[in-house]
């Protein structure tokens, strides 16, 4: 995941200005969670980011694409965790 992809797919879907850094932590926070409590899911994005290499579509833009898709997911089924994450990685010091 490039970090300006996940920062502008945060701050598009969240409306949360991150920096790179911190929205690259987001990002695999969240996939350590759904990878541990919600594989379902995960494997999903996995196959939608496949889908969007198959179909040459830049790395960043992919990208974008997933954690757009990963931030809705976690919006619908995972609320209260997206908001903690999302939390920790805007208050870390």
């Amino acid at each position: 995941m490039q970090k300006k992809s996940a920062k502008k797919a945060i701050k598009d879907t969240l409306q949360v200005e991150l920096r790179a850094k911190e929205a690259q932590e987001l990002y695999l926070n969240i996939c350590n969670y759904l990878l541990n409590n919600d594989d379902k899911c995960y494997i999903g994005v996995i196959r939608y980011k496949y889908l969007l290499l198959c179909d040459e579509i830049s790395t960043s833009v992919s990208d974008y694409l997933v954690m757009e898709q990963l931030l809705e997911k976690m919006k619908e089924k995972h609320p209260l965790i997206l908001s903690a994450l999302t939390y920790i990685a805007l208050h870390k010091s």
